[in-house]
């Protein structure tokens, strides 16, 4: 059973507990005189720390030294598992984490949730799943931090057995939930369908592998069919609820994905070998030199060799990783034209046709033959299915497989329980990952979980409070080191109890009507919150939109340029087929194939307002360039050292992500194995460099080395970061120096886009889906004027839908 629901015993009676198992392990007295010591220690355990420091003093000064430390550690080791929770310290190191590989994790909408304070239960329902193993930990992260509480997460029990993943899991209080795709089982023999009947062939054993409930698959080129059993007759013949429904499969694997243009983890292997050695000779060969030069005899060659080798090791891995990453980039190709079918729409952050929810609607009042009541797949980046189900018998005999069926009913009374004690629970209800630009249908366990958890509840007692609150993960570039993610909550949504007496009390339809209004309640919510697009080229734009719409000069966090994005999506799908849109579109991508062909950021052409400059201001700014390269001089000779110092765990780290890339052909999983190896590889790398550098130079240095460099390659990121910016900068200076002309007329066409869109804006409020709330932060922080706001003409009204 997962932690969270295990009913655990008071403090108290656990210590009296493990106080009782020292009284019994002797016979007599002996055992019972163990019980006043250890209760003493559990009462005073500061004195854990006094004693330890005091052991160590002076037993060390006995001249035993590594005595009174293993004595010390012994009592800091006691202290430690006594007082230090478990789950607390995982938490704080896993959060740490997080703060290393992004750079900023921005909160949107934290006033939505920093009300749920009273004791009642919360969901958070987190969408799009793109970033596996980071997603929960950067929502656990925000969570711990605007409302104190811990969530426990919905985990595949899958990923509970696995040695590393599943003591995270526990540790983290994750709740199992068994999956019947993760069982899926090669059956024996073949079979036929006709209709709802299925026939054995050579050897089947329906008894044993098959009961009521479990599905049966039969899987061919492109195509996959389906239908759960209704009863097993014999070895070779049973029936079907239903015909087998056949799902066409896009076999399909991107081969320009950029983990499948980089090099394997044998080729990298194997070349960083064949540089190894020749740099490793030759470095061993110039220190021997330099050795018999000075008069060192031969035995300082074997006190400095590990350190020559772990150094020919660096440098080798260095040159890879250029190798590595210039197979690996690819320029992204220029935009095309845009265009907006009417039997293709774009995607948009809200969907016109499903009404926005207010927080407490009960969703009786929304339509049950909607698109998601219907439960139809959609249409989406790097989705495995396309949408069509019909039915279609096996007529030749074909291999097949099976889905065990799966009780959960026990998971789900486990997690009733837990929510009606005030738990927090969180779930990703798409299911599972996918590198798409939209939301996955939703799986109803949310609205079972909820439902069930309130229906529980009786007329003669007091209401149980469960909220769901919507969460969005807007990230960018999601798996990347040092990216950005923000995450934004949404409003917390109240089901209405008569939807809960429907689901306990009415029939088989009445029930999957009250899973259907609640999803469609939570469907919105997510909507609500999320960046959506239907393409990364369609999300690109409406970023460039934001960007234009951005006063000169005006800095905003993630969080507010997320809202800004959404609230572009909003109008966008309102107004995509008026005639100045498109043109205005266009308009865009013209100006984003410029600026890929310039290498010129967006920022950097604000700046370039009256680059039309004189022999004099070329003067100036040649200054500049040349104050700027010295500054980018001075950082790239104090971070050579650090780049081949961290070039072998950053190789390693990077060839590893993208071989689980490879294997499953999605990039949500890249993230995830990048921080994993990193945990597991990174360590190992600095014990080795540690060892290196004692051996060669002494203790006191090796100690130092040991303690210190990790602070040293916390600086090196920052300052990476810095010289990055301002070798981006460099490049700027160097386009406006060579062409005369060019940023000024950059700057032009961008002015131009600026006046096209306060047009569109004045004349179809595109923005009138922006957060009220955002534009009243956006006027406090001075990132808009009053006069903006009044040329943009946003609309201030209460149906704008609220977002982050």
């Amino acid at each position: 059973m997962p932690p969270p629901m295990k009913t655990t015993p008071p403090k108290k009676l656990q210590r009296e507990k493990s106080a009782s198992l020292f009284a019994t392990t002797g016979k007599g007295n002996y055992g019972r005189t163990l019980v006043v010591p250890i209760q003493l220690w559990r009462k005073y355990g500061i004195v854990l720390l006094w004693a330890a420091v005091g052991i160590d003093l002076l037993v060390s000064k006995a001249g035993y030294p590594v005595l009174g430390q293993a004595i010390s550690m012994i009592c800091v080791s006691l202290y430690l598992a006594e007082y230090v929770s478990l789950r607390k310290a995982m938490c704080s190191f896993w959060f740490t984490m997080m703060d290393v590989f992004f750079r900023e994790i921005s909160v949107g909408g934290a006033h939505k949730v920093t009300c749920l304070d009273d004791g009642r239960a919360v969901i958070f329902a987190c969408a799009p799943h793109v970033n596996q193993f980071l997603d929960p930990i950067v929502v656990m992260k925000v969570v711990a931090q605007v409302t104190g509480r811990h969530v426990s997460w919905m985990t595949a029990a899958k990923s509970f057995n696995r040695a590393f993943i599943g003591v995270i899991a526990r540790a983290l209080k994750g709740i199992p939930v068994v999956r019947p795709d993760d069982n899926e089982t090669k059956g024996k023999g073949f079979v036929t369908t006709e209709g709802t009947k299925v026939y054995g062939h050579m050897g089947t054993q329906f008894i044993k592998d098959f009961k009521k409930g479990a599905v049966l698959v039969v899987k061919g080129k492109g195509s996959k069919r389906t239908a759960k059993v209704a009863n097993v007759i014999s070895d070779y013949e049973m029936e079907l609820t239903s015909p087998m429904k056949e799902q066409r499969e896009e076999v399909k694997v991107d081969k320009t994905q950029d983990f499948h243009r980089a090099p394997s983890e044998f080729a990298t292997m194997s070349l960083t070998l064949a540089i190894f050695l020749p740099v490793a000779f030759f470095l061993l060969s110039i220190e021997t030199q330099l050795l018999n030069a000075i008069g060192y005899v031969g035995a300082e060659l074997h006190r400095t060799w590990l350190v020559m080798l772990l150094v020919s090791l660096q440098i080798s891995t260095l040159i890879v990783s250029l190798i590595y990453t210039i197979m690996r980039q690819n320029t992204p190709a220029p935009l095309g034209h845009f265009t907006s079918e009417p039997n293709t729409p774009v995607p948009s952050l809200h969907d016109s046709s499903t009404p926005t929810p207010s927080p407490h609607t009960s969703g009786s009042d929304l339509d049950k033959t909607s698109p998601f009541g219907s439960r139809k797949p959609k249409t989406h980046v790097g989705a495995p299915l396309l949408p069509f189900d019909a039915l279609c018998d096996v007529t030749e005999q074909s291999a097949y497989s099976f889905l065990p069926y799966v009780d959960q009913s026990e998971m789900f009374e486990k997690v009733h329980e837990f929510l009606n004690n005030g738990g927090t629970v969180g779930i990703f209800p798409e299911g599972g990952t996918h590198d798409g630009t939209t939301l996955l249908p939703l799986k109803w366990g949310i609205s079972t979980m909820l439902l069930g958890a309130l229906a529980k509840t009786r007329p003669d007692q007091p209401p149980v409070q469960i909220s769901v609150v919507p969460v969005g993960l807007n990230y960018f570039r999601p798996h990347d080191f040092r990216s950005t993610v923000s995450v934004d909550f949404g409003d917390p949504i109240e089901v209405d109890m008569k939807l809960a007496e429907q689901w306990r009390d009415g029939t088989k339809e009445e029930q999957q009507e009250a899973n259907i209004a609640v999803m469609e309640l939570i469907m919105a919510g997510v909507n609500a919150c999320t960046l959506q697009a239907k393409d990364v080229e369609t999300l690109e734009l409406f970023r460039t939109i934001r960007r234009l719409y951005v006063p000169l000069g005006a800095r905003l966090s993630v969080a507010d340029n997320v809202a800004l994005t959404q609230g572009v999506s909003y109008g966008f799908e309102k107004i995509k087929e008026e005639m100045q849109v498109r043109l205005f579109l266009d308009n865009c991508i013209s100006y984003n194939n410029m600026l890929h062909q310039t290498g010129v950021a967006d920022y950097q052409v604000q700046r370039f307002q009256g680059m039309s400059f004189s022999e004099e201001d070329r003067s100036g700014i040649i200054r500049t360039a040349l104050k700027r390269i010295l500054m980018f001089a001075v950082f790239g000779i104090c971070l050579v050292p650090v780049w081949i110092w961290v070039a072998p765990a950053g190789l390693w780290v990077s060839s590893v992500a993208d071989h689980q890339a490879r294997k499953v052909g999605k990039r949500s999983v890249m993230g995830t194995w990048k921080v994993l190896s990193g945990v597991a590889l990174i360590p190992c790398y600095h014990v080795v460099t540690t060892i290196a550098v004692w051996s060669t130079f002494g203790d006191f240095l090796g100690l130092a080395w040991f303690f210190l460099s990790p602070f040293f390659g916390i600086m090196g990121i920052v300052a990476s970061e810095q010289s990055y910016r301002l070798l981006r900068s460099l490049k700027a200076l160097v386009f406006v120096l060579a062409n005369k002309d060019a940023g000024e007329k950059l700057f032009a066409q961008r002015e131009s886009l600026r006046a096209e869109l306060k047009a569109l804006q004045q004349e179809f409020h595109w923005l009138a889906g922006l957060d009220v709330r955002t534009k009243e932060k956006l006027l406090a922080r001075q990132s808009f004027t009053e006069k903006d706001l009044a040329e943009g003409d946003l609309d201030n009204s209460d149906e704008a839908p609220q977002s982050s």
